[in-house]
């Protein structure tokens, strides 16, 4: 599943910004599938660490299996799954590939 919603995020950075906004379809497939993916990477570091999201990462963090860098990096995407559909296009167009890297990093953390 982690690749099949990945690959979902992905469409978003193969148009245009312009594209992306007047697009609704893809707009709201890749919103769908970046809650969707986030969701399951950190219900899997939840399964892993025994924790909740917070407390996961900070576990995760203090055993030595991410950095510093990525617990920002998901706390600022956690901040912006809470407001998704607040979020202008542009912003999260520019954020699609940081969002795609540090999920992967996240899973690949724990797996």
């Amino acid at each position: 599943m982690f690749w099949e919603l990945y690959r979902e995020i992905e469409k978003g950075t193969k148009v245009s910004i312009d594209e992306f906004s007047r697009d609704k379809k893809l707009n709201g497939e890749v919103r769908k599938a970046i809650i969707e993916l986030y969701n399951e990477v950190i219900g899997f570091v939840e399964y892993k660490t025994g924790k909740k999201e917070r407390d996961a990462l900070v576990s995760l963090l203090e055993q030595g299996n991410i950095t510093p860098i990525l617990l920002q990096e998901m706390l600022d995407i956690s901040r912006v799954i809470a407001k998704i559909n607040e979020v202008e296009d542009d912003v999260l167009y520019g954020m699609l590939v940081r969002i795609m890297e540090d999920l992967e990093e996240l899973y690949n953390a724990v797996s």
